[in-house]
């Protein structure tokens, strides 16, 4: 047991991300007492554990006890909502992306610091397991020199959810699910020279673009993320080539499905993959399929790393100028859609 005084924590927004990804991992976690949610929906005091209350946001940032604020709410509403917060004296957590374009990120990364205040993006997938797996393969060299990285996400979604995702002014697939992908690749290349972006809309109702490819270019390394909500069956989610063989990983990571579903990362099949998606490496030396464990998930280590920040001035849990370039990527792939041209950067 801790003997430590834990973090007094507000959640904002109580939607999918809210309840079903920070409301458990912090629940997991006796460093952070989670004591206010602040939401639009009329009665959740039901769901929320003892000692925490449903307050209004102003009551939130106003409480002098409350020490950090999660920001869950949908992405038009992170800049003010974040900023808000800081000027209150509020440590800030915020659901990616951290804002949505990078003169905001940038403002809210230069009030933190003039604040004296911790603020960081909520980048939970760099503990996916598969991303786990391919960092340790890429680090290891494996693969020897890569030339060749290419990640996607594909749904079955043929009919449109009416919600804030189908506004094209802040919602669609580029906003939802590039910013994942595309901080996974800046933490393993850091930043490409250049972006080219084909984004597209399939579905007749859909309003908010729901396809998109980008390909980021490095120097000999060419690197493609994608998506689409019309894929009945998808292919590999992650498919790397090197000089020295390739890697091909199938599944997608079980832990947002597994706290959606009531599992607790205390359970012990917390974040465990099954073994018909571990991934398969082919090498040089075997012309055989070698089947790579892949580590178990471990989204809980965002706050793990976060306490240690706060308390102890530990590295953040996501380096911020990941945040800020994976905003100014997008960017450039609106830039790169609306001309039909490759983006410098």
């Amino acid at each position: 047991m801790s003997t430590t005084t834990p973090i007094k924590t507000a959640l904002v927004g109580f939607g999918t991300s809210g309840k079903h990804l920070h409301l458990p991992l912090l629940l997991a976690d006796e460093n952070f007492q989670l004591v206010a949610v602040s939401t639009h929906h009329s009665n959740v005091s039901n769901a929320l554990p003892r000692g925490c209350s449903q307050r209004s946001f102003t009551q939130v940032i106003d409480d002098p006890m409350i020490e950090l604020v999660i920001i869950a709410t949908p992405n038009n509403s992170h800049f003010e909502l974040a900023k808000k917060a800081l000027e209150h004296g509020k440590h800030v957590v915020v659901e990616k992306p951290i804002a949505l374009n990078s003169k905001d990120a940038d403002t809210l990364l230069k009030l933190a610091k003039k604040k004296e205040r911790t603020i960081t993006s909520f980048h939970n997938r760099l503990w996916d397991c598969d991303f786990l797996a391919i960092k340790s393969i890429v680090n290891d060299e494996k693969l020897g020199r890569l030339h060749s990285y290419s990640a996607r996400v594909d749904r079955y979604q043929p009919e449109v959810i009416n919600n804030w995702r189908d506004n094209p002014q802040f919602g669609g697939a580029v906003w939802e699910l590039a910013p994942n992908l595309i901080v996974q690749i800046l933490t393993l290349f850091g930043k490409p020279n250049s972006v080219f972006a084909d984004v597209t809309t399939l579905r007749d109702k859909a309003r908010a673009p729901d396809n998109f490819y980008l390909r980021l270019a490095y120097p000999k390394l060419n690197v493609e993320i994608r998506t689409s909500s019309l894929v009945k069956h998808s292919g590999p989610r992650f498919v790397i080539h090197g000089d020295l063989g390739s890697f091909i990983k199938q599944g997608i990571d079980p832990q947002h499905q597994q706290l959606r579903n009531g599992i607790t990362p205390c359970d012990s099949k917390f974040g465990k993959e099954q073994i018909d998606d571990w991934g398969s490496l082919y090498t040089n030396n075997s012309d055989e399929e070698i089947l790579v464990p892949s580590p178990t998930g471990d989204y809980c280590a965002f706050y793990r790393h976060l306490y240690d920040t706060i308390k102890h001035q530990a590295p953040l849990p996501c380096d911020n100028h990941l945040a800020l370039d994976m905003v100014q990527i997008i960017e450039a792939s609106q830039r790169s859609n609306d001309s039909n041209q490759v983006i410098m950067l």
